[in-house]
Protein backbone atom coordinates (compact mmCIF):
# COMPACT_ATOMS: atom_id res chain seq x y z
CA UNK A 1 0.00 0.00 0.00
CA UNK A 2 1.11 3.17 -1.26
CA UNK A 3 1.51 6.27 1.57
CA UNK A 4 -0.62 8.38 -0.24
CA UNK A 5 -3.14 5.50 -0.28
CA UNK A 6 -2.44 4.91 3.84
CA UNK A 7 -2.82 8.81 4.12
CA UNK A 8 -6.31 8.76 2.33
CA UNK A 9 -7.47 6.09 4.15
CA UNK A 10 -7.31 6.94 7.20
CA UNK A 11 -8.50 10.66 6.13
CA UNK A 12 -11.83 8.88 5.15
CA UNK A 13 -11.86 6.75 8.12
CA UNK A 14 -11.57 9.75 10.36
CA UNK A 15 -14.30 11.45 8.22
CA UNK A 16 -16.90 8.31 8.41
CA UNK A 17 -16.15 8.80 12.61
CA UNK A 18 -16.65 12.28 12.68
CA UNK A 19 -19.96 11.69 10.95
CA UNK A 20 -21.00 8.90 13.29
CA UNK A 21 -20.35 10.78 16.06
CA UNK A 22 -23.37 13.34 15.19
CA UNK A 23 -25.86 10.57 16.29
CA UNK A 24 -25.34 11.03 19.59
CA UNK A 25 -24.43 14.63 19.43
CA UNK A 26 -26.77 15.90 17.23
CA UNK A 27 -29.60 13.77 16.00
CA UNK A 28 -30.54 11.75 19.62
CA UNK A 29 -30.66 15.10 20.64
CA UNK A 30 -32.71 17.19 18.09
CA UNK A 31 -35.32 14.17 18.10
CA UNK A 32 -35.30 14.87 21.63
CA UNK A 33 -35.75 18.60 21.23
CA UNK A 34 -38.25 17.84 19.35
CA UNK A 35 -40.18 15.46 20.85
CA UNK A 36 -40.46 17.79 24.16
CA UNK A 37 -41.42 20.51 22.06
CA UNK A 38 -44.46 18.85 20.24
CA UNK A 39 -45.02 17.53 24.12
CA UNK A 40 -45.12 21.30 24.65
CA UNK A 41 -47.52 22.45 21.92
CA UNK A 42 -49.55 19.21 23.01
CA UNK A 43 -49.10 17.34 19.57
CA UNK A 44 -48.04 14.42 21.55
CA UNK A 45 -49.27 13.07 24.74
CA UNK A 46 -46.09 12.33 26.41
CA UNK A 47 -42.34 11.20 25.65
CA UNK A 48 -42.30 7.45 25.26
CA UNK A 49 -40.67 5.87 28.28
CA UNK A 50 -37.30 4.62 27.17
CA UNK A 51 -36.57 7.81 25.62
CA UNK A 52 -36.87 9.30 29.09
CA UNK A 53 -34.29 7.18 30.12
CA UNK A 54 -31.81 7.85 27.55
CA UNK A 55 -32.50 11.46 27.61
CA UNK A 56 -31.57 11.38 31.85
CA UNK A 57 -28.67 9.34 30.87
CA UNK A 58 -27.39 11.85 27.93
CA UNK A 59 -28.27 15.14 29.81
CA UNK A 60 -25.41 14.16 32.29
CA UNK A 61 -22.92 14.40 28.94
CA UNK A 62 -24.20 17.00 27.09
CA UNK A 63 -22.03 19.83 27.08
CA UNK A 64 -18.63 17.38 27.18
CA UNK A 65 -20.48 15.54 24.03
CA UNK A 66 -20.96 18.85 22.05
CA UNK A 67 -17.77 20.08 22.68
CA UNK A 68 -16.04 16.61 21.44
CA UNK A 69 -18.51 17.09 18.05
CA UNK A 70 -17.82 20.43 17.32
CA UNK A 71 -14.07 19.36 18.01
CA UNK A 72 -14.43 16.38 15.55
CA UNK A 73 -17.08 18.46 12.91
CA UNK A 74 -14.23 20.76 12.44
CA UNK A 75 -11.47 18.34 12.03
CA UNK A 76 -13.95 16.71 9.61
CA UNK A 77 -14.22 19.97 7.35
CA UNK A 78 -10.46 20.60 7.84
CA UNK A 79 -10.09 16.67 6.37
CA UNK A 80 -12.58 17.02 4.12
CA UNK A 81 -10.94 20.60 2.93
CA UNK A 82 -7.55 18.72 2.72
CA UNK A 83 -8.87 15.72 0.79
CA UNK A 84 -10.41 18.11 -1.51
CA UNK A 85 -6.80 19.13 -3.58
CA UNK A 86 -6.28 15.13 -3.11
CA UNK A 87 -7.42 13.10 -5.69
CA UNK A 88 -5.94 9.69 -5.73
CA UNK A 89 -6.68 9.27 -9.33
CA UNK A 90 -3.79 11.29 -10.41
CA UNK A 91 -1.26 9.37 -8.34
CA UNK A 92 -1.61 6.29 -10.72
CA UNK A 93 -4.96 4.61 -8.68
CA UNK A 94 -6.99 1.82 -10.87
CA UNK A 95 -10.31 3.08 -9.63
CA UNK A 96 -12.11 6.24 -11.09
CA UNK A 97 -11.82 9.62 -9.66
CA UNK A 98 -12.44 10.06 -6.04
CA UNK A 99 -14.50 13.63 -6.76
CA UNK A 100 -18.39 11.71 -6.35
CA UNK A 101 -17.63 9.85 -2.74
CA UNK A 102 -16.22 13.38 -1.92
CA UNK A 103 -19.64 15.31 -2.87
CA UNK A 104 -21.71 12.04 -0.84
CA UNK A 105 -19.49 12.44 2.17
CA UNK A 106 -19.76 16.62 1.96
CA UNK A 107 -23.49 16.43 1.79
CA UNK A 108 -23.19 14.65 5.03
CA UNK A 109 -21.10 16.98 6.91
CA UNK A 110 -23.74 19.38 5.85
CA UNK A 111 -26.44 17.67 7.45
CA UNK A 112 -24.37 16.86 10.53
CA UNK A 113 -23.33 20.35 10.66
CA UNK A 114 -26.71 22.09 10.56
CA UNK A 115 -27.67 19.22 13.05
CA UNK A 116 -25.21 20.68 15.44
CA UNK A 117 -25.92 24.32 14.96
CA UNK A 118 -29.40 23.70 15.48
CA UNK A 119 -28.99 21.50 18.63
CA UNK A 120 -26.49 24.21 19.82
CA UNK A 121 -29.23 26.89 19.56
CA UNK A 122 -31.92 24.63 21.34
CA UNK A 123 -29.73 23.60 24.13
CA UNK A 124 -28.30 27.35 25.03
CA UNK A 125 -32.15 28.73 24.44
CA UNK A 126 -33.75 25.85 26.81
CA UNK A 127 -30.91 25.84 29.43
CA UNK A 128 -29.80 30.02 28.92
CA UNK A 129 -31.01 30.27 32.70
CA UNK A 130 -27.89 27.54 33.84
CA UNK A 131 -24.96 29.25 31.66
CA UNK A 132 -25.42 32.42 33.40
Amino acid sequence: MTQMKKVQNVFSWVLVASEMSHVFCCVLPTIFSLVTLFIGMGLIGAMPFWMESVHDTMHHYEIPMMAMSGFVMLLGWAIHFITKRVDCHDTGCVHGACEPKKKDALLILKIATLLFVVNTVIYFAVHFDHVH
